[in-house]
């Protein structure tokens, strides 16, 4: 058998591992709940917009940055100064870094008072975001910002009273479902406003994002291709922007977005490409690249994107003392993220590194208030299972039976640890741990939160089982484990959440009893789920070339040597 004609540099299939959810949700979920955005309240660092208007940080005084890119909006200001300081909240806003945007406005303000857009800057970013709705305590602020705009834009231009009018109809003071007529009248104000200036780059992307405000994270039906609501539009306003200015930040950050959960994601990888450059200063912006990447199966560029974001927001904090989302949600994020795609591209030493850092950052009282931070708070003994070694794994601190779904994988990665040590006694007792959790413990809030607990945790228990079967030999034992683990992996919910396709275990196994064509079939298997995985294509080279197809080996290898990253010495046929 030869699967070669699949293994190609690029992600065809929309299946992605637990990450892919967190992608597009963890800075929702840590900073405000939930992904059915509703708002949880934890730790003080968690500020919702209005605190946020309130504290004493969006008062200070920021630096004019010269790393945040060159995109300017030409307003009415008697100062340059202000000019600048606005130009950086603009910027700041479309990298998603809202706090310190609301901290550029009001520079702009004390500069220049009579700055009609300066005071609208403040009230955009008090407004909902696709991260984030928008806290009722946020409304006044923002419709105080949005009056004293419009008081000012009497004397200003017409574009820019346009603009304020505009989103004077998302502030009325309403909650719930009438919140959600004032952000479509806001869309639909600013559809006449680009449909008035259809050249002007920055009413067509504050239009584009109008919309995606609308329903955010649901632009296409399951299978990738159908798109819903106003997602049509959304591309074409965007394409028309990226066509003419193919260099605006803003454009490339919400197309990458809006492509990212298709069939087709390869049509937003070429402004993928440029974004990191253009904003280098921004975290996020670095790290958007990131959620192409790893839906392509560029799975080492993933890794890099983030190594490089995660500076960025080091040097940032450091210099800014800035707390909030971007502390607790976007940072968290990006270490999450550079894990996984470590873990995907073979790269054991940054993966068990990012893990550490993970394991730091995600505190007990988010996980306690944000039950999807559960499983990043998990995600770390993973890292440890795949990776680490058996001894260090074992000294790893109990987590403690607060949070039964990160205590799961905790027994999981012990138990793994044990059965690679051979030490079969120690590994049951942990698999034996992990039983009683699934069978005792109150998961509910993560199945709430559309988390697939009790499905993980039986998968974790199967697959640690098998590992038990291969320490003590029983190979019939450990591929009927791991055929239950994979046919249940199989049929969890878009997107796959189990951090590794075991279908190349599977294939390992088979290939260490010597059953050439079934551990090729698994492999391919394996990676029609996940192209590109460092791991199946070593296996899958090794296969090929026990099998005398030296060509395919070579081809196969080749893949390799384009996906893989850092030190490959983990890799193992009895690891796979």
């Amino acid at each position: 058998m030869n699967c070669n004609g699949s293994l190609t540099l690029i992600f065809l299939r929309r299946n992605v591992p637990l990450l892919a959810a967190l992608l597009a949700a963890s800075v929702n979920v840590l900073a405000e709940g939930h992904p059915g955005h509703t708002h949880g309240h934890g730790e003080a660092g968690h500020l919702p917009a209005a605190a946020v208007a309130a504290s004493d940080y969006a008062n200070t005084e920021p630096p004019l940055w010269s790393n945040l890119g060159t995109l300017s909006y030409k307003i009415k200001t008697h100062d340059r100064l202000a000019q600048r300081y606005f130009d950086q909240g603009l910027r700041l806003s479309y990298a998603f870094n809202h706090a310190e945007a609301l901290r550029a406005f009001r520079r702009a303000q004390k500069l220049d008072p009579s700055c009609a857009i300066c005071f609208w800057g403040e009230a955009l970013v008090l407004g909902p975001n696709i991260n984030a709705p928008m806290e009722p305590a946020a409304i006044a602020p923002a419709k105080s910002s949005i009056e004293q705009a419009k008081t000012l834009a009497k004397r200003g231009n017409h574009k820019e009273r346009a603009l304020i009018e505009a989103l004077a109809k998302r502030y009325g003071g309403a909650t719930g479902g009438e919140r959600k007529l004032h952000d479509q009248a806001y869309a639909e104000a600013m559809g006449g406003l680009y449909r008035r200036y259809p050249k002007d780059d920055e009413i067509a992307v504050l239009y584009a994002e109008s919309l995606m405000d609308l329903s955010p994270w649901d632009y296409w039906e399951e299978n990738g291709h159908t798109p819903k609501g106003r997602t049509v539009e959304i591309l074409q306003v965007l394409e028309r922007v990226l066509a003419r200015n193919p260099d605006h930040p803003g454009a490339i950050h919400y197309y990458i977005h809006m492509v990212e959960g298709s069939d087709r994601p390869e049509r937003a990888e070429a402004h993928a490409d440029r974004l990191a450059r253009l904003m280098p200063g921004a975290g996020h912006m670095v790290h958007m690249p990131g959620h192409l990447y790893y839906r392509r199966g560029r799975y080492r560029d993933a890794l890099e994107a983030n190594r490089a974001a995660i500076a960025a927001d080091e040097a940032y904090l450091k210099e800014t003392g800035a707390k909030g989302i971007y502390t607790l949600a976007h940072y968290p994020h990006n270490v999450h993220f550079l894990m996984v795609s470590a873990q995907m591209a073979g790269d054991g030493e940054t993966a068990l590194d990012a893990a550490a850092k993970l394991a730091a950052v995600i505190s007990n009282e988010t996980a306690r208030t944000v039950p999807w931070a559960q499983p990043i708070k998990a995600a770390p003994y993973f890292a440890q299972a795949q990776y680490g070694r058996p001894e260090a794994v074992l000294k790893l601190a109990d987590p403690g039976s607060e949070f039964p779904y990160v205590q799961a994988m905790w027994r999981y990665a012990r138990g793994v640890a044990a059965a690679r040590q051979a030490a079969v006694r120690e590994a049951q007792a942990e698999l034996d741990a992990l039983s009683r959790l699934e069978t005792k413990a109150d998961f509910s809030a993560l199945s709430a939160a559309g988390v697939p607990a009790p499905d993980l945790v039986r998968i974790a228990g199967e697959v640690l089982r098998a590992r038990i079967a291969q320490a003590r030999g029983e190979s019939a034992q450990a591929i009927a484990a791991f055929e239950r683990a994979a046919a249940q992996q199989e049929r969890l919910p878009e997107p796959p959440y189990w951090y590794y396709p075991v279908r190349r275990s599977l294939g390992a196994l088979k290939f260490l009893g010597g059953d050439l064509a079934g551990a090729e079939r698994e492999l391919c298997a394996s990676l029609e789920q996940v192209p590109n995985d460092a791991w199946a294509l070593w296996a899958l080279a090794e296969v090929q070339r026990k099998s005398g197809d030296i060509g395919s080996a070579e081809e196969t290898q080749r893949i390799l040597e384009n996906a893989r990253a850092g030190n490959q010495g983990s890799l193992a046929m009895d690891r796979l």
